[in-house]
């Protein structure tokens, strides 16, 4: 279940906020708030498959 509190979810809806009024403003194009929309969350989920990965993984101290 995704975690609406969650910070990096918060900072890619800023940004993308920020990249849609930036467009609205006319001080970016389509084609350039597309590339950093992708960008964005494809981060965002790369970050969340990370950190889900590494929560399952059982690491333990060598010479234990």
């Amino acid at each position: 279940m995704m975690n609406l509190g969650s910070k990096k979810l918060l900072c890619a809806g800023i940004c993308f906020v920020a990249a849609t009024i930036f467009v609205l403003a006319g001080k970016a194009d389509f084609y350039g708030w597309a590339e950093f929309t992708k960008w964005i969350f494809g981060i965002y989920a790369a970050g969340n498959v990370g950190e889900h990965a590494a929560n399952k993984v059982n690491v333990t101290p060598a010479g234990e």
